[in-house]
């Protein structure tokens, strides 16, 4: 791997999480909100605890607009979880 694709994925990493590190995150209290990309039948079925529902499809400015801009928001949706400031 050269340079170049070396800091291409130190990039990427810098914005993915996994479940692990989400549930330390939840478990140190630190202000992420977990949102819950799937569809409400999936997300009706079953959830992350805490965990809201804004299906991938109608993220948008207009429905991330009231967000807490000081929290980080982990996004998931079947089973991926992405850290992502949508703000």
């Amino acid at each position: 791997m050269n340079a170049a694709q070396m800091e291409h994925y130190k990039q990427k990493l810098a914005f993915e999480t996994d479940a692990w590190d989400l549930f330390e995150m939840l478990g140190r209290d630190e202000p992420v909100v977990v949102v819950d990309g799937r569809s409400a039948e999936a997300y009706a079925r079953e959830r992350i605890p805490g965990a809201v529902n804004l299906p991938h499809r109608e993220i948008s400015a207009e429905t991330t607009a009231s967000l807490d801009r000081s929290r980080l928001y982990v996004c998931y949706c079947g089973g991926s979880y992405r850290a992502h400031i949508l703000l």
